[in-house]
């Protein structure tokens, strides 16, 4: 546990760091700043074997859309490692390393996160259609505005890193150059690509709240309204504090006092960045919650924990940066870990999920219980069930008529969108019934 949090703390320090290293540059390039890169390196390139050696247990266990690709992932796996040391001998051999590197792991670590994404919100949504469980609705949206940001995440960080020199060494300035003066249709790109990203981070934080907001408003009763309103709101709003107010004007509330405007600047980052940990530890705490409550069951209990650990971990290593491109890059120990915290958060979903829509015993003390996080997780599962009754139906369907009609030496006339309609007309009738 408490490794978990160095761990956790280490890469907050990276995501400060990435974000101030062009006011911090004698301490990025000082013996003590490589030395704590290296050590980021490791501990992550680390931190990825534990990982996937704990979910390649669960995931061989039983056979989902995870076991299914676990040779893609282990392939995604071997590249970024690849990649990683190659750029540690660039830096390490050479004292330089190419800007391609970065750009590479960019896109192989984005891209892993970004296909894991679409695939869990897919299911959400289709979850929701099954069941018209509304959570499955909010929590797919949430899932689909994190995939759509890290997909132009992709595009912002290429186009910036390709407006960076070819290598990169001690002497190569460290700008964040998110401006663009002329007017072309580059620039007018680059300046959308930036919108979007910022809009599509502002939603999708806000939905993670809404959907976090659920599954603790049970606590309302335990320590009042108006702490429980203050906990989960003054993250949030510190958070959008910075978006409303910029650097320059948050510089000249404090120009007529003795502060470096470098300080200023580095306070404002911290503050920023400590305030999207504490969100990010908020919505850790709304799976850990729900965890906490189904301790009747050791295996889903142990899921919500890695879920609320891998989200967490997400938030963190998703909000580094490397688009200042400093020597060392800080920001890519953090870059390398998102598709692993991705998975680590995805599969604590999922497999909770599956998890009580097969235990009986759960599902009942859920259907028992006062608490509405319970149920909010048992209507999920129910989802999960439907979905997976539905794959095992129309297989057999279309087995027995394809039976049927050689047997006969009839042709068949049901296509598969028949049979899917046919299913979908009678799971229809089931929710109805099940409603009344």
């Amino acid at each position: 546990m408490i490794s978990i949090w160095v761990f956790i703390a280490l890469l907050f320090v990276d995501f400060y760091v990435s974000s101030i290293t062009d006011v911090a540059t004698s301490f990025v390039q000082s013996t003590a700043g490589g030395a704590l890169f290296v050590l980021l390196m490791i501990l992550v390139l680390f931190g990825t074997l534990i990982v996937t050696s704990s979910i390649w247990k669960i995931v061989d266990k039983k056979n989902t859309i995870f076991s299914r690709y676990k040779m893609l992932f282990r392939v995604m796996q071997i590249v970024l490692y690849s990649l990683s040391a190659f750029l540690m001998i660039e830096i390490l051999l050479w004292n330089k390393y190419f800007t391609i590197s970065l750009t590479s792991i960019v896109i192989v670590s984005y891209g892993s996160s970004i296909l894991m994404s679409l695939f869990v919100s897919f299911k959400l949504f289709s979850w929701y259609k099954e069941n018209k469980n509304k959570f499955s609705l909010l929590f797919g949206l949430t899932i689909f505005f994190l995939f759509v940001n890290n997909l132009v995440t992709i595009f912002l960080f290429a186009i910036l890193l390709s407006e960076k020199p070819i290598q990169i060494d001690s002497t190569t300035p460290v700008v964040f150059n998110f401006e663009c003066d002329i007017d072309s249709l580059f620039c007018n790109f680059k300046e959308n690509i930036i919108n979007i990203q910022s809009y599509t981070l502002m939603i999708y934080f806000s939905l993670f709240w809404i959907c976090n907001y659920f599954l603790l408003h049970y606590q309302i009763k335990k320590i009042g309204k108006i702490k429980f309103f203050t906990l989960i709101t003054l993250p949030l709003a510190l958070f959008f504090f910075l978006f409303i107010y910029n650097y320059d004007e948050l510089y000249s509330l404090t120009q007529n006092m003795e502060f470096d405007e470098s300080s200023i600047f580095m306070l404002q980052i911290f503050i920023g960045i400590l305030s999207t940990t504490l969100c990010v530890i908020l919505y850790g705490i709304g799976f850990k919650s729900v965890a906490n409550l189904l301790k009747v069951s050791p295996n889903v209990e142990k899921y919500l924990i890695m879920a609320s650990y891998g989200i967490i971990l997400f938030f963190i290593t998703a909000n580094a940066t490397v688009v200042g491109a400093s020597f060392p890059p800080y920001g890519i120990p953090s870059i390398i870990f998102l598709p692993f915290a991705s998975l680590l958060f995805y599969v604590g979903i999922y497999y909770s999920i599956i998890a009580i829509s097969n235990d009986i015993s759960v599902r009942k003390y859920i259907k028992n219980s006062a608490y509405n996080e319970l149920k909010i997780m048992g209507n999920l599962a129910q989802s999960q069930m439907i979905d997976s009754m539905k794959e095992k139906v129309l297989a057999m369907t279309k087995k027995y008529s394809e039976e049927i009609h050689q047997n006969t030496g009839s042709e068949s006339m049901e296509t598969e969108e028949d049979l899917k309609s046919y299913l979908d007309e009678a799971i229809n009738i089931f929710n109805k019934g099940t409603r009344k």
